[in-house]
């Protein structure tokens, strides 16, 4: 019995130890093991290590633009690639056109306005080549490691703007001869004894230039910074409206003459009528066209160009500007000073429908003025209850020496400015608050140097505004949505911490641009003001703390690169001898932080990298048939765009 139990016992254990052996891993299975805990360990390991030996450092392999940027600080990184810029952009673009070639500036020479064809911007090129291969975390270093194994890591990031319009106006300023206008089909309207005769003349073929397509290819060439010659092609540009569909309309044309005079009224509030315009038979015999509606059926039309004068006279007693509520600063309380209206303008389009609808369909009694309404985005009932009680930060600037021009510019941009309110969430462009950049709107022109010719820039100056507006948008703890340094360094512009360069923000119409968003609950006020005996500029927000503190710190200057020697070239814009200079301007990259407090104890740090490049002194003279040595008088002081003509002694 005991006998029976003891090899029951034993089959039991053996029975036991067999399952235990399956589920226990072999000696082999360990030596696996093994072999993948020290793969794993030496492949992160390395990884790891190769991240921690290259912080704060481009990867091996890691280029951009065909340049290998492997083991380069982000000072130098940016310096590369800058010089890089600089070059592209100093050779210019060469065009060509039938069979011709012109070199067009890719950069304007003025330190006001970033008016440049081609910009490129750096510190994006350069965040995106820093931000290979250092991610955090496991995964970040083994893609770190992959990096440096494969040494083949180029980085293209969009970087490369086009100016189009500016673009479009130089390379046709360059083959003027390129430009054929052509000649629309037209009516010749005769009257003799209340009798109409109409003649039809046929439009005639103008020749452009293709430069949509031609600036596409462009913005593909421009990933290496390298530019090959652009051939822009010449296309025609057939009438719109051919002889037989014109002369289709030649009944409807003689009907509507003989219905005139016809009257244009504008009905006011209460439905009275405001005013009047009559449409005389010869004002209609010069105004009418042939032209296509959108089915593609000829249609008889009014010229616009034609009525100018008279639309004109229509807008002057119509318009009026949509007008937003503002306040008024009174030491520490905020009173209104301007109520809120709707803003009135005339709609060309729709008016001139109407015109040409009266005498073709002759459904409405009247001919009226058609007008769209703008209403104002704060109304004067929303501004009394906004409790805009406190300061939120406050941003200055000095504009100590400028010029005449470049004062009254800054004034009507302040005037613009000032009293305007910025709803929660609202991002607010002051490109937009600030044009139309043009004379009739109250700006004036200073002038520059553009190539080899001296040319008014209108509006210089308001990048004053600009840069004061982004110091206070950061002292007051708002969040910064576009900014662009300027392209030079500008005296102007420095920072008032330790009058270094890099606290600047430069705006052009349409771009770039200065834009920031009222992140906080409540409404902002911004209060401007511009005092001329100190020569300070100085910009307030106004509204209702949510405990946020925001500040920067003081311009790092990285680095310096010369302006280089100074370059002259002659001129025909210029009288023989007579000299006109730009100032030099070295080169500088720069850094600095952006710090947000929040009420809830939550915190914001950006950084804020500038390159500038650098200017050398461009000089035109005047081409006489012989000069020897000029004689010029000091060089000009520093930031002043054009000297005054300086005569050059024979």
């Amino acid at each position: 019995m005991n006998l029976i139990k003891t090899e029951n016992e034993e089959k039991t254990r053996k029975s036991l130890y067999q399952r235990v052996c399956i589920m226990l891993p072999t000696r082999r299975t360990f030596a696996v093991m093994g072999v993948g805990l020290t793969v794993f360990v030496v492949v992160f390991g390395s990884a790891g290590l190769v991240q921690a030996n290259y912080a704060g450092r481009v990867l091996p392999g890691v280029s951009f633009a065909n340049i290998d940027l492997s083991g380069l600080d982000r000072l130098a990184t940016t310096e590369v690639i800058q010089k890089a810029v600089d070059k592209m952009l100093d050779v210019g673009l060469t065009v060509s056109v039938n069979g011709k070639s012109q070199n067009v500036p890719l950069r304007s020479t003025s330190i006001e306005a970033a008016s440049d064809i081609m910009t490129v911007d750096v510190n994006k090129a350069v965040d995106a080549v820093m931000a290979v291969g250092h991610e955090a975390g496991p995964f970040g270093w083994l893609k770190a490691l992959v990096v440096a194994i494969a040494h083949n890591t180029p980085v293209n990031p969009n970087v490369v703007t086009v100016n189009s319009a500016l673009a479009e106006a130089e390379i046709i300023s360059a083959f003027p001869d390129a430009i054929t206008a052509g000649v629309p089909t037209d009516y010749k309207i005769t009257m003799k004894n209340n009798v109409v005769s109409v003649t039809v003349t046929p439009g005639e073929a103008g020749t452009g230039l293709d430069v949509t397509s031609a600036l596409n290819t462009l913005l593909t060439d421009s990933w290496d910074l390298s530019l090959k010659p652009l051939t822009v092609a010449i296309k025609s540009t057939n009438p719109t409206v051919n002889k037989s569909q014109a002369e289709s309309l030649v009944d409807q044309v003689k009907e509507a003459i003989k219905q005139a005079p016809y009257t244009l009224e504008y009905v006011a509030d209460m439905g009275q009528i405001d005013k009047t315009w009559p449409i005389t038979q010869s004002e209609l015999m010069d105004w009418l066209v042939p032209s296509i509606d959108e089915t593609g059926a000829p249609k008889l039309n009014l010229d616009a160009v034609q009525m100018t004068d008279f639309l004109a006279d229509v807008h002057s007693q119509v318009d009026v500007s949509a007008q937003d509520a503002r306040f008024q600063i009174d030491g520490e309380k905020v009173t209104e000073f301007a109520g809120s209206h709707n803003g009135i303008a005339v709609n060309d389009e729709k008016t001139i429908a109407a015109i040409v609808d009266y005498f073709t369909n002759k459904v409405q009694s009247t001919i009226l003025v058609v007008t769209d309404v703008t209403e104002p985005k704060i109304t004067t009932g929303t501004v009394n209850n906004l409790g805009i009680t406190e300061v939120l930060g406050v941003g200055t600037s000095s504009f100590v020496n400028s010029p005449g021009n470049r004062l009254l510019n800054i004034q009507h941009g302040v005037d613009k400015l000032n009293g305007l309110l910025i709803a929660p969430g609202e991002t607010m462009s002051l490109v937009e608050k600030l044009k139309p950049f043009t004379i009739e709107d109250g700006y004036l022109p200073e002038l520059v140097i553009k190539g080899d010719e001296i040319k008014p820039e209108v509006a210089g100056g308001l990048c004053q505004i600009g840069t004061t507006t982004f110091r206070a948008v950061m002292n007051s703890g708002l969040k910064v949505v576009e900014r662009h340094n300027h392209s030079l360094v500008v005296s102007y512009y420095n920072d008032p911490s330790n009058n270094n360069p890099g606290t600047d923000a430069t705006i052009y119409d349409p771009n770039p641009d200065f834009k920031f968003m009222n992140d906080t609950p409540n409404y902002i006020l911004l209060a401007a003001d511009m005092n001329r005996g100190e020569g300070m500029l100085r910009f307030t927000f106004w509204g209702t703390s949510d405990g946020r503190k925001g500040s920067y710190t003081p311009p790092e200057v990285l680095s310096w690169t010369g302006s280089g020697p100074a370059v002259t070239k002659e001129t025909d814009t210029l009288g023989p001898g007579v000299k006109k200079c730009q100032a030099a301007h070295p080169g500088a990259t720069t850094n600095f932080t952006y710090n947000v407090t929040y009420g809830d104890g939550t915190t914001h740090t950006e950084d804020f990298y500038s390159s500038y490049r650098s200017l050398p002194q461009i000089c035109l003279v005047g081409k006489a048939a012989a000069v020897s040595d000029p004689v010029v008088t000091d060089a000009p002081p520093t930031d002043v765009p054009v000297t005054s003509d300086v005569p050059v002694t024979p």
